[in-house]
């Protein structure tokens, strides 16, 4: 049964009025619990007998008494701590007020938010509560915890709502009864991975086959060395490694849904903890596309995305934060609804890739057969990989410089290697082993396509044709677009060669 969600007025505020709240009650008490796990794990560390002789434990008396002062303690710190902490909601910003001795106060215009999460850890979870992760573009998130659910839900579209400029109307989340996604009544699901799928894609991955092989091969060199002990020693752990990295890898993209509303996209995962990542379209730098060797012969592919903000591209797939997976496993009808929804003015497979010659063996012995690149007039494609396979996608309005570079063997060669520099810096968008003549001679078609470029995003969809409404009155890619072409994503007007 779906709770009630709280709303807020039609317009936000009246005139001059603010909006003040306190988080949950029980905040004090999902947080002061992580305290005492902490204790518990470092108590047990120190006396249970792990690999040493066991230690006498203190009487029994002790023990409670420990745990009751940490218990008192941990609480009278979380009340306090929620008892001096509020968030203020006017017509023009939001503001985080917390602290007791030193007071901090987070002013966050409703303009500058660029994203908002709604995280649900395991504990918060089992009492209807949620945290809300707000990013206005750098590393650090400013968060309120905790929330009831649906009214962590409603903040979160009405603060997405003003930040598209929108007075909202009563802002109401209508979730659906499930409690595995977060999904409301108008939602458009646009991808669905399966359960089923997340165990197939990590029995498979060349992780899970890296810890295989590094299990077999600790293995065939204790029988080199006539010592057959190592074969027990290492079953356990191989066998728990394995099933430790396929949980993960489960439970962290667990019902993994991306979908679109009417404030943008929406990432929802998780089993134990549900994370609910909005995605914005018009800071992704980069995307890359993975596939194993198992996995070109199922046809799943992962996709990971640079984000200006998030930081470094995430590997570990059951992190309760930001994450950098756009998607954890799908076939190429999914990809390319999920690439369409974040790009839809761009179109990765028709671009024409090129070959590297055949003299580029000698510096990529066994990749050389799969390097290709190429560029359309909105996306630059690499691929590349012999034993992982990935392709890199970087929009030319994204780039902020190439660079050509030669070392003194691929000079000799005729070879050249492109960089690819985005804000976000955090995949390595790169075309190896190419012809250098070739790179020189559309190092201008580069430039040009780097320095002028489409009055429309391609994170914004074509315009209507002429005469099915305004869109064809925005005048298409050569026509400029005001001040919304002087965003902090696009191209400096740099090109560097380096020998």
């Amino acid at each position: 049964m779906s709770e009630p969600a709280a709303t807020l007025p039609p317009d936000g505020p009246p005139p001059g009025q603010k909006l003040t709240e306190r988080p949950h009650p029980l905040t004090p008490f999902i947080r002061g619990w992580i305290v005492l796990l902490a204790v518990a794990f470092s108590f047990g560390r120190d006396y249970l007998p792990i690999g040493q002789e066991p230690r006498p434990l203190p009487p029994l008396e002790w023990i409670v008494a420990g745990v009751a002062a940490i218990a008192a303690i941990s609480g009278a710190v979380g009340f306090v701590s929620w008892r001096f902490t509020r968030f203020v909601i006017d017509a023009d910003e939001l503001r985080i007020d917390t602290g007791a001795l030193f007071r901090r106060s987070v002013r966050i215009a409703f303009d500058k938010v660029q994203s908002i999460d709604v995280v649900q850890p395991f504990a918060a979870r089992m009492f209807g509560l949620a945290e809300l992760q707000i990013d206005v573009g750098s590393s650090e998130r400013s968060k309120l915890r905790y929330l009831q659910r649906g009214r962590a839900y409603a903040l979160r579209d009405y603060l997405l709502a003003r930040a598209r400029g929108v007075q909202a109307e009563a802002v109401a989340h209508a979730p659906t009864d499930s409690l595995l996604v977060d999904l409301g009544a108008d939602d458009e699901v646009l991808v669905r991975v399966s359960p089923q799928t997340l165990v197939l894609a990590a029995v498979t991955s060349h992780e899970f086959f890296g810890i295989v092989a590094l299990g077999v091969v600790s293995a065939v060199a204790g029988l080199v060395f006539r010592q057959p002990w190592v074969l027990f020693a290492l079953a356990i752990p191989t066998i728990s490694m394995l099933f430790g990295f396929t949980v993960r890898r489960v439970a962290g993209q667990f019902n993994y849904t991306l979908s679109r509303r009417a404030h943008g996209l929406r990432v929802s995962r998780g089993l134990t903890s549900l994370t609910s990542q909005s995605l914005p379209p018009r800071r992704i730098q980069a995307v890359q596309l993975s596939q194993s060797p198992v996995w070109r012969r199922l046809g799943l592919y992962r996709i990971d995305i640079e984000v200006i903000g998030w930081g470094a591209v995430t590997d570990d797939e059951n992190k309760t934060g930001v994450s950098t997976i756009l998607m954890p496993a799908g076939t190429i009808e999914q990809v390319r609804v999920a690439l369409g929804a974040i790009w839809p003015r761009a179109d990765f497979e028709s671009v024409e890739l090129h070959r590297a010659p055949s003299r580029a063996r000698w510096l990529h012995p066994l990749a050389q057969p799969f390097l290709r690149w190429g560029h359309d007039d909105r996306l630059v494609v690499s691929r590349h990989g012999w034993l992982v396979r990935r392709w890199q996608l970087v929009p030319h309005a994204r780039v902020q410089s190439v660079r050509i570079t030669q070392g003194p063997a691929s000079r000799r060669l005729g070879l050249a290697d492109l960089e690819f520099h985005t804000a976000g810096a955090q995949i390595d968008a790169h075309a190896a082993g190419l012809d250098a003549g070739q790179v020189l001679q559309r190092q201008a078609e580069l430039l040009r396509l780097v320095h002028h470029l489409p009055g429309r995003d391609l994170s914004e969809p074509d315009p209507l044709p002429a005469g099915d409404g305004d869109g064809a009155a925005n005048g298409g890619d050569d026509q400029a677009a005001g001040p919304e072409t002087l965003r902090a994503d696009q191209a400096e007007e740099t090109i560097s060669s380096t020998e």
